[in-house]
């Protein structure tokens, strides 16, 4: 029996990508992106003993960032939050998923299957 809670495929962001978000709310920083799916969103907001911090259950406007100037405005939900010393781990669903702009996001997770699927990496 898997002990996988998750109803739907989570998709690390490959570090060749330049995927980040920033949450207005608590500044214009950039933070990482860890992995995606269609339901939701895992990242790391680096505090650094600030207080630039989410709270479980909050829900947030989130600017998922493509390159340095185009992003997603997306709606999210905290559904998990792991405080580290100088970080925090945030894992979220995204609500108003039925909005142009979440299906343009699931366009962005279909594509990035398509190339894990079908790109060649350079060897080791």
């Amino acid at each position: 029996m898997s002990s996988e809670r998750r109803k739907v495929k989570r998709r690390e962001i490959l570090e060749k990508f330049s995927f980040y978000i920033c949450v207005p709310k608590i500044g214009f920083a950039r933070h990482k992106v860890n992995d995606i799916s269609e339901l939701g969103i895992g990242f790391t907001i680096e505090t650094l003993g600030g207080e630039f911090k989410l709270d479980a259950q909050e829900q947030v406007e989130l600017h998922f960032y493509l390159n340095q100037s185009l992003y997603l405005p997306l709606k999210i939900q905290v559904m998990r939050r792991i405080d580290g010393s100088n970080t925090q781990e945030v894992g979220a669903v995204f609500l108003d998923t039925s909005t142009a702009v979440h299906q343009t996001f699931l366009t962005l997770v279909k594509f990035l299957d398509q190339i894990v699927e079908t790109g060649i990496s350079p060897p080791p």
